[in-house]
């Protein structure tokens, strides 16, 4: 899953605060971990992006609130000429327009769900296409086995030794990395692309 790098290291820093890592890339396969911290899974990444997007809908009355009220010089000239209940009255007005709001817990469950939904869904239809890609197979363009050689540290001798062709283990290690991603995802996500 792509992931926007401020809203990656928030999410990381909120889960692990001492995390080292970096990020080839902008997805959870491209992060290297440089410390024993605690390292989150991308469903719970994506869960704190969630919960991080929720909290700053919710935060917005202070935004809209802040950039009504007026500067504090005139608020305390306000207060000086009028009376805190003068003030308190004009600044009611404000957070009368723009009300507190809280985090509802049942809306934030619904939209980590939601992430969590959408990222099974994306590993699941690219697991699709990468299991309906052409599999690499042995053939005159692509040998079974490759030559390598190497010096043995002992005898400092030339060692060659036939090895299974790379290009045909990896194919099979993606695949078989996607058949399990496909076994794993849950039938609603499936049934939701039919």
């Amino acid at each position: 899953m792509k992931f926007d790098p401020i809203k990656l290291y928030k999410a990381i820093i909120s889960i692990s605060p001492d995390a080292q890592y970096s990020c080839d890339g902008d997805c959870y396969e491209g992060l290297t971990w440089y410390n024993n911290e605690y390292k989150p899974t991308e469903e719970e990444i994506v869960q704190k992006i969630a919960e991080l997007e929720y909290q700053e809908e919710v935060n917005e009355y202070q935004r809209q609130r802040a950039a009504e009220y007026p500067p504090y010089a005139d608020q305390f000239d306000e207060i000086f000429h009028k009376g805190i209940d003068a003030w308190k009255a004009s600044i009611q007005k404000t957070k009368d327009k723009y009300p507190k709001i809280e985090i509802d817990v049942d809306l934030l469950k619904e939209k980590q769900d939601k992430a969590i939904f959408e990222l099974q869904t994306e590993k699941y239809v690219a697991a699709v296409k990468r299991l309906e890609s052409k599999v690499i197979v042995a053939s005159d363009e692509v040998p079974e086995t490759i030559q390598t050689s190497a010096i043995n540290p002992d005898t400092a001798e030339v060692v060659n030794e036939a090895i299974t062709n790379p290009a045909i283990v990896k194919d099979e290690q993606e695949r078989s990395i996607a058949q399990a991603v496909i076994d794993a995802t849950p039938q609603e996500v499936i049934d939701s692309l039919s």
